[in-house]
């Protein structure tokens, strides 16, 4: 992290940070160089960060409720995340990147984006060869769209050359869709069936894999929570994507589906309050430290880092959707061999095991919902 200040003739204090803010002591000093500032407005420009830590963020809203505080973001991601919490900020862009040329708007044949796809392997690490190849084609035409670029040969050729646009383009690829206790009828059937085969255990472990910004893990901490059983209980969340891997340890969530959250809660069974879970700041609320201190956030990929083990409950939802069937195959071969004997693994309802031969490895056990148990071998 690099930190420019300088005061103007109004006496507004201009401070551009440059790259992420990535240790403790890093944040401590950006911390205590606001507080220090002098003047009674302060403009701030992220130009490298992608996301920011709890104290950070408490402490921009502060500013802004008192009206000393303008944000400028260069990266679309903090943008809209700063924006989900109440904080207000403007979107800055640079020159494009990438000159247009004559060639056809938006052309992405398949083999040319499945070579790409070996190219983003062999350059940045991430295997995308065996997601769907359709669902991959429409993400890059939207990275391309919103980069005002229609050929794809540029585009291609940027990506790899540019990490920066690439980072875009994988925010494309990461789907992120999720909220608190989602399809409330599966976790009524967690609750009412999976819950007591649990509490048989003397140690409870769980895998929610593509957990995106933590609403489904933190959701199953407070139904353990609930029912007696967390404090005996390790949650591991795990996510391609680094950048809601950090925003679901942050824990934060805008206060504007509250609503809906409550709604999820009451159908998943639960009597209690749901926002006994929470602190409320400002427009935001922050998950409770008991329920965070029983997780695990880290980056894994479900197509190329092998196998964790062993777990009692495995939940992936609306995942394999993006999977070719082999891959699908090859993700439930390796659930199954991190499941315990007697596990229970859970998908999302427009998944299942009959096209990819998941029967090999699973058996149904509550075929409405998704829910299957492995096989006993």
């Amino acid at each position: 992290m690099k930190i420019n200040l300088y005061y103007d003739a109004e006496n507004i204090c201009h401070l551009t940070v440059m790259g992420e803010i990535e240790s403790l002591c890093e944040e401590k000093y950006f911390l205590e160089l606001i507080e220090e500032v002098k003047s009674k407005i302060l403009h701030i420009t992220f130009l490298d960060a992608s996301i920011l830590g709890n104290r950070i963020i408490e402490s921009l809203y502060q500013l802004q409720q008192k009206d000393s505080l303008k944000l400028f973001i260069l990266k679309a991601y903090l943008f809209s995340y700063l924006y989900s919490l109440g904080i207000q900020s403007k979107f800055i862009t640079s020159k494009s990147l990438i000159e247009n040329n004559t060639e056809k708007p938006y052309n992405t044949e398949k083999e040319d984006v499945k070579q790409f796809l070996e190219d983003i392997k062999e350059r940045y690490g991430y295997d995308y060869t065996l997601y769907q190849i359709e669902s991959i084609i429409r993400r890059i035409q939207a990275c391309m769209l919103k980069e005002n670029v229609k050929s794809f040969g540029q585009f291609r050729r940027a990506i790899l050359q540019n990490e920066q646009l690439f980072e875009q383009l994988f925010l494309h690829f990461s789907v992120n869709t999720t909220e608190f206790f989602r399809n409330p009828e599966v976790f009524y059937e967690i609750r009412s069936k999976i819950v007591p085969y649990l509490s048989t255990y003397p140690h409870i472990k769980i895998w929610c894999a593509g957990c995106s910004t933590g609403q489904e893990p933190y959701s199953l901490a407070i139904l353990l929570n609930e029912t007696g059983l967390l404090k005996k209980t390790q949650i591991y969340a795990t996510d391609i994507n680094p950048y809601v891997i950090e925003e679901a340890k942050n824990g934060l969530y805008p206060l504007k589906s509250l609503e809906k959250n409550i709604k999820n809660y009451r159908q998943s069974g639960a009597n209690g309050s749901f926002m006994d879970s929470f602190t409320v700041k400002g427009e935001y609320m922050e998950i409770n430290d008991n329920l965070k201190e029983k997780i695990l956030f880290f980056q894994h990929s479900l197509g190329g880092n092998g196998i964790l083990n062993e777990f009692q409950l495995i939940m992936c939802r609306n995942v394999l959707i993006y999977f070719t069937p082999l891959l699908q195959r090859i993700v439930l071969k390796n659930f199954a061999n991190s499941l315990d004997c007697n596990g229970f693994l859970v998908l999302g309802k427009s998944e299942g095991i009959l096209q990819n031969n998941g029967h090999e490895f699973f058996n149904d056990f509550n075929k409405s919902y998704k829910l299957y148990k492995k096989i006993e071998k």
